[in-house]
């Protein structure tokens, strides 16, 4: 097995194409596309980040509606976030919540350097003990 330590990988065709062959052998993906750019986790009353990459604030934006910004813009507003929380149940085990909803100002405020987040249950409510949100896409 061989080892390659490097502080950066660049393309040879291009700079920011760098392409890795699937565990199978018969495909080929660019490997910026499969890089998360920004993730947080943070607490389910939305007052501590617990860690993060590529953000650069969280703002509590009222029971269960919460706004990140990203340190570094995505190119444009079609990329993708994944978001859950879990909470506490009444046996101490820990549930995964995953009800999402975006309206109104939610997803019309999306911008390249802001990204909202809203948990449903019955109504908006605070997720719980975690929360954590992924973005996938390209950077500017």
């Amino acid at each position: 097995m061989s080892t390659i330590i490097a502080d950066n990988l660049t393309g040879k065709t291009a700079a920011g194409s760098v392409t890795i062959t699937s565990e199978g052998g018969s495909a080929t993906m660019q490997l910026q596309q499969g890089v998360v750019k920004a993730w947080i986790t943070f607490s389910g009353d939305g007052t501590t980040v617990r860690d993060s990459n590529n953000i650069a604030s969280l703002v509590d934006d009222g029971t269960g509606n919460y706004s990140y910004n990203l340190t570094s813009s995505m190119s444009n507003t079609h990329y993708s976030v994944a978001t859950s929380s879990s909470y506490l149940n009444s046996t101490n085990d820990y549930e995964t919540y995953l009800s999402q909803r975006f309206n109104g100002n939610l997803s019309a405020t999306r911008t390249t350097s802001q990204n909202n987040i809203g948990f449903w249950d019955t109504s908006y409510s605070d997720p719980g003990n975690d929360a954590c949100s992924s973005v996938l896409g390209d950077l500017a």
